[in-house]
């Protein structure tokens, strides 16, 4: 069967009409990374706040300096758990990362539900009230679906990868638009970004990313009843060895 959703397929590209929630005139962020005992982090990416290379990264002393009419941003790192930061105006900021922990492995890709043919990580259980649809193959990506029946419709968790696919982050949209969120980062068995994103909007929508380079799982704008189930998908998440 196949279930027609809103926003397939968008995992490829950021959403248009982030700029909705743009500050309405840039602002000024200065400061340094530092890790948990205060040496200077070079090479952290500043994402979700429209930069270019080189400005989107600190420097060789931790340090950047920009401009951004981004909302909220985080400071993400390989090795290290992400800083969110929601931006209030010009701001000198000293931000500390978290080394990150190690995500879990799997015992066996037949005990999970994975994609095939795709360089896919992300490995997953059955969970009892989830329908999960048979995989989809592009050009580009492989792609699979876990479902749930709401009073709303259809609504799911979208896995998908492939060298198209993702950089495996939250959308713009979601980390602007975010009133509660909260980041959980990990490495996986190469020591490269695991991120685990959950956030909530003002309208009590949820949504949740677990992402890897060109490969997400992730659901949004999801009543937080219907995204207590969908959680318990992602929570059982395993990687898979390569």
């Amino acid at each position: 069967m196949v279930y027609s959703f809103a926003w397939v397929g968008l995992a490829i590209a950021q959403i248009p009409g982030g700029h909705a929630f743009k500050l309405q005139s840039p602002v000024h962020l200065s400061g340094v990374v530092t890790d948990s005992d205060g040496r200077a982090l070079a090479d952290v990416w500043i994402q979700h706040a429209s930069l270019k290379y080189p400005s989107g990264k600190t420097d060789a002393q931790g340090r950047f300096d920009f401009r951004t009419q981004a909302p909220a941003i985080v400071f993400r790192k390989d090795g290290f758990t992400g800083s969110y930061h929601r931006v209030q105006g010009d701001e000198t900021l000293a931000i500390q990362l978290a080394p990150a922990g190690q995500f879990r492995m799997c015992q066996s890709s037949s005990d999970c539900v994975s994609l095939k043919g795709w360089p896919s990580r992300f490995c997953f259980q059955k969970v009892h009230g989830v329908k999960v649809t048979a995989q989809g193959n592009d050009i580009a990506y492989g792609q699979r679906w876990f479902v749930i029946q709401t009073p709303a419709g259809k609504r799911g968790i979208q896995h998908g990868a492939g060298g198209m696919w993702s950089f495996g982050l939250p959308f713009d949209e979601d980390v602007w638009s975010a009133t509660e969120y909260s980041e959980t980062d990990y490495r996986d068995p190469d020591g490269f970004l695991i991120i685990d994103a959950r956030g909530q909007n003002a309208s009590g929508e949820h949504c949740r990313v677990l992402g890897h380079f060109g490969e997400t799982a992730s659901y949004r704008k999801v009543q937080a009843q219907d995204a207590g189930l969908l959680d318990k998908v992602l929570d059982s998440a395993c990687v898979l060895s390569r």
